[in-house]
């Protein structure tokens, strides 16, 4: 009978120690000490995740008034359902990708801790959700240090025209409302009265690509401290809101939406046409008045081109539009066009959009 192997002579053969000694290394009162920081260690993580849910349950829940907009992409729902390739879906994000950076979503940004440090002094908060935003902003924010309550938040309001714009000359046509209210998100929870007005503002009220508000809002707006600084008539939101009829309005029901063509068609807004033009407006061999004449000429030209680009964009839409329904958003647009270019030079007149383009689109 073979002799069986004895521990310590397999110890030697392999110069391993026996598996058993590993374990048996240590005393009782060793082991005792490492099942107790163990249970230690369970007890005080227990007791961090007690603590956490105290401070959840009891937290105080404390909701500040801000403006409040809700923002729908016209048509992403229905060309997000449509994608099925890598580049439909590319398409799709770089559209949404397009809107985030036109509000200012950190994350859409080539400066994203610099565009996060600019909406923190304003007192901003931007949420992208699907297929919108939520943009909301705070009268509490850091540049109250500088600027009045109505300044503050009538900033917002002239951003999200000025991104309303730039958008639509993307060929990317909004819809949303705005609200005033309560506004509380922290932890990832959103709780807002006011979104929940915003938002009903637009599925229910809007119908057309515009972005509307009630007049009881505007008047709360207007009647923010800071306003008294301006001037009868030259306060910023008299530019800001156009009336609006809006679909199945009851009695007593006063909307406006935000009159973003008006921005678009503003010279003011705009440099100059070209470089020729920069330099002859401040050429002093040319008279004061044809310097003027100069400058005044340039700007339109960059207005009038803009207001183009916008009914190449809406004239494209709309002849890509499926349904009766879609297409007749977009007419709306196009007599809202019109509107806008009323009484303007004849530089902008291959901005407008005729009958007979219509008829053709």
């Amino acid at each position: 009978m073979t002799k069986p192997i004895s521990p310590s002579s397999h110890d030697h053969a392999s110069g391993n120690q026996p598996r058993l000694r590993m374990y048996a290394g240590g005393t009782t009162g060793e082991m005792a000490k490492r099942f107790a920081e163990i249970e230690r260690n369970v007890e005080e993580a227990e007791a961090k995740r007690a603590q956490r849910r105290k401070e959840l349950h009891e937290k105080n829940i404390a909701a500040d008034v801000r403006v409040v907009a809700w923002i729908d992409i016209l048509g992403f729902s229905n060309q997000l359902q449509h994608a099925r390739t890598e580049p439909e879906y590319r398409a799709v994000y770089h559209r949404m990708l397009r809107v985030q950076d036109a509000f200012d979503v950190p994350s859409a940004s080539d400066e994203p801790d610099k565009r996060e440090d600019i909406n923190a002094a304003y007192g901003r908060t931007v949420l992208a959700l699907s297929d919108g935003l939520v943009v909301a902003a705070s009268p509490k924010a850091k540049m109250r240090e500088s600027m009045t309550p109505y300044d503050l938040l009538m900033s917002l309001v002239g951003q999200i025209v000025m991104a309303q714009a730039h958008c639509a000359m993307r060929g990317i046509f909004l819809r949303g409302g705005i609200s005033i209210g309560p506004f509380y998100y922290e932890n990832n929870i959103l709780l807002s009265p006011a979104l929940i007005r915003a938002y009903k503002l637009e599925t229910e009220r809007a119908g057309y690509p515009v972005i509307i508000v009630t007049q009881e809002d505007i008047a709360t707006l207007r009647a923010l401290p800071g306003i008294e600084c301006y001037a009868k008539g030259s306060e910023p939101s008299l530019g800001y809101f156009l009336p609006f009829k809006a679909p199945g309005q009851k009695k007593g029901e006063r909307f406006f939406h935000l009159d973003y063509l008006n921005f678009l068609a503003n010279p003011n807004n705009y440099f100059f046409y070209c470089e020729k033009d920069r330099k002859d407006s401040s050429n002093r061999k040319k008279s004061p008045a044809e310097r003027q004449r100069i400058f005044d000429m340039s700007h339109d030209k960059s207005a009038a081109r803009a207001m183009w680009w916008h009914k190449h964009e809406l004239l494209k839409a709309y002849r890509a539009a499926k349904s009766e329904r879609a297409k007749a958003k977009y007419r709306w647009l196009m007599a809202y066009q019109n509107r806008a270019l009323r009484g303007l030079p004849t530089v902008y007149n291959k901005a407008r959009i005729s009958l007979k383009e219509m008829g053709k689109a």
